[in-house]
């Protein structure tokens, strides 16, 4: 069971850690929308809350903002 938690922790991390890099490499500049959660499932073969850790992960190092009814966006922060 733990192997489980573990394996989920990484997935949102290593997504996270991907739009960091785009983010941090000017391929997402600031005002850009990001992928839809559900886009980031299909792309990338996870269910609908490790995306959302993965965005939560981004929006509390201010690199990206939620945008009610609209999706996520790179931070000017």
């Amino acid at each position: 069971m733990k192997k489980k938690t573990k394996s989920k922790e990484l997935l949102y991390l290593k997504i996270a850690g991907s739009l960091e890099q785009q983010i941090n490499n000017d391929t997402l500049k600031v005002g850009d929308k990001l992928p839809s959660i559900r886009m980031i499932c299909r792309q990338h073969g996870v269910s609908m809350s490790t995306a959302q850790f993965a965005y939560y992960e981004l929006e509390a190092k201010s690199l990206i903002e939620p945008r009610p009814q609209s999706g996520f966006y790179v931070s000017n922060s």
